[in-house]
């Protein structure tokens, strides 16, 4: 019997709701067959099915809530004569769905699971193990408040906010809504929490001419659209961005505090910030280095779109390594945009719009881009943010130099 258990898939999501079982108890499923749809806060995930035989117990219904760690889906494989499957080693328990922290520990059910100790191992929840991790916090070092001085979920966000003072429920007089927030607004929040509380930011903004560009992209729309693309600014932004991120590398770091390392990545998965009703996704083109501009645009497309119908795929929202965010979209100028943790910088664009500037001692009016890059200053120094917006206005301002290199 395998005991299959929804795993950690990253991205803040530690919980997720089942939407759709796509097999009932009693049917037969292969290996990598679609098993069951959970809805998280971010995507519709497909899981799959880790091996081939018959689904002997769903771990949840239709419309509950499963946490990570918890048994997702009994399958008979045919091995260990009906009897679970014991959990395997750490290395073996990658699914395709991301990496599942595995224990001998009994697990009793319960939303915030009864874990018994193996060995010194510090008492916690699944969740609060998978937000340690993330928070980069040592458990033996978390006062726990549930049963028998087991670390909690909130034991851990308490951290997060100043002097460590428990959340306090807001008292307000007089007649008010409530409204609970979504799933998506709620990874929204410990996102940013997170970010604002290891990040120490600072904030670079400048203004682009970029008249030659808008010249350039009102030129190139036409070929553009007779192969079907949608010719966005966007586009060359990112082709920008690429460029001076392969003359500074550190952009496209994180920052290791546990073990006092720069972690430099050698592929470039670039993330645009996604406005859609729920509230902000952030889906990343894979190896964005290696396309061209119109490769770019198709694909900011296509993933934008895929956001606001929530039909974005779970690793198209993973292992992203610098993003940029577009509030020009919002008829705003500038902004000081928070670092998508654990990235090392975020450039932020405001709208284009037109201004009068001196330009060889003489008044013209000219397409101005704003920006705003926001970096991790432990790691990155503000000179180092200052040439990089140096290379990255040199490129926008001379879109010829986008297509050679």
């Amino acid at each position: 019997m395998y005991n299959f258990k929804f795993a950690d898939i990253g991205e803040g999501i530690h919980e997720g709701q089942i939407l759709k079982w796509l097999k009932n108890e009693g049917e037969a499923v292969s290996e990598g067959e679609t098993l069951v749809i959970v809805e998280t806060d971010k995507v519709n995930a497909e899981i799959p099915s880790p091996v081939t035989g018959t689904l002997k117990k769903q771990g949840a219904k239709v419309g509950e809530t499963i946490i990570v760690g918890e048994t997702l889906a009994l399958i008979d494989d045919g091995s260990s004569n009906g009897e679970p499957k014991p959990d395997r080693t750490e290395e073996e328990a990658a699914s395709v769905v991301g990496n599942l922290e595995v224990s001998s520990e009994v697990i009793k059910t319960s939303r915030e699971e009864n874990i018994e100790p193996a060995g010194t191992r510090v008492l916690a929840t699944p969740v609060a193990r998978l937000l340690a991790r993330e928070m980069n916090i040592e458990l033996n070092t978390v006062k726990g408040t549930g049963e028998n001085n087991r670390v909690l979920k909130e034991d851990l966000l308490n951290l997060q906010r100043k002097d460590a003072r428990p959340v306090q429920e807001i008292e307000v007089k007089g007649d008010v809504t409530r409204v609970p927030i979504s799933k998506v607004r709620k990874s929204i929040v410990n996102a940013m929490t997170i970010s604002k509380t290891t990040i120490p930011h600072t904030v670079l903004m400048d203004e682009i001419n970029v008249s030659a560009l808008v010249n350039f992209r009102n030129e190139q729309k036409g070929l553009a659209e007779s192969k079907g693309i949608k010719l966005t600014y966007m586009a060359f932004i990112m082709r920008a961005v690429l460029l001076a991120i392969k003359e500074y590398p550190i952009f496209n770091s994180s920052f290791d505090e546990a073990n006092e390392e720069i972690v430099f990545k050698n592929f470039i998965n670039l993330g645009i910030a996604v406005d859609t009703k729920e509230g902000l996704i952030v889906p990343n083109i894979k190896n964005a280095d290696q396309k061209s501009v119109f490769g770019l645009a198709t694909e900011l497309a296509s993933l934008a779109e895929a956001a606001k119908n929530r039909t974005v795929q779970l690793d198209q929202i993973q292992n992203g390594t610098f993003t940029i965010t577009n509030y020009g979209a919002v008829d705003s100028l500038f902004g000081t945009p928070i670092i998508k943790y654990p990235e090392v910088a975020i450039l932020g664009i405001g709208k284009i719009h037109k201004k009068p500037i001196v330009e060889n001692n003489e008044i013209s009016i000219a397409d101005i881009l704003p920006l705003s890059l926001a970096v991790d200053h432990r790691i990155i120094d503000g000179a180092d943010a200052g040439r990089f917006l140096i290379r990255v206005k040199e490129y926008l301002s001379n879109p010829m130099l986008l297509l050679l290199n």
